[in-house]
């Protein structure tokens, strides 16, 4: 039962990281393509686009957050083991379970909180100053990531204590 679930849950996650990996290409090719046009168009032209650097810095937080989810997905993130691998194997199991239970507790609450505030007033009147558009949309890869990487954790625990 639980391998079932564990299965299911873990070929979920990666098709979902396999589509924030698709999306991160499509940040980062739309952010040269960016910077590109405003060069021409500032040396060329001498016409620059005003907007070009708020929106890339923008394209680059958002490719950020999904390739961290992408390496949560894929258990790929950094850890020091240098202690935990001296300990036994039923040892370095349970930390590792205490480690993945405490990052998907975290990843639960910091994704309630980031939509609370992301519907906040707080949020509401931001404005992106040379878009001239409300800073919402581009604030929401917060809590998208808490709750991707809420996913992703939970596949990734619930993969290892089926292999447990």
């Amino acid at each position: 039962m639980l391998k079932s679930l564990s299965e299911r849950v873990m070929a979920a996650s990666l098709r979902l990281a396999r589509v924030e990996m698709l999306v991160c290409h499509a940040l980062i090719v739309g952010f040269a393509g960016l910077l590109l046009v405003n060069v021409l168009m500032r040396y060329l032209l001498n016409a620059p686009i005003y907007y070009a650097d708020e929106l890339a810095i923008y394209t680059l937080i958002w490719m950020a957050f999904l390739a961290i989810s992408v390496t949560i997905s894929r258990a790929d993130m950094i850890a020091l083991t240098f202690l935990s691998d001296l300990a036994p194997r039923s040892v370095r199991f349970a930390l590792q379970l205490a480690v993945d239970s405490l990052v998907l507790t975290m990843c639960i609450v910091m994704a309630w909180v980031s939509w609370r505030w992301l519907n906040s007033s707080a949020v509401a009147y931001e404005q992106a100053l040379t878009l001239g558009m409300a800073k919402r949309p581009f604030y929401a890869i917060v809590p998208i990531f808490f709750s991707l990487a809420t996913l992703h954790m939970f596949a990734n625990l619930l993969y290892r204590l089926s292999r447990g």
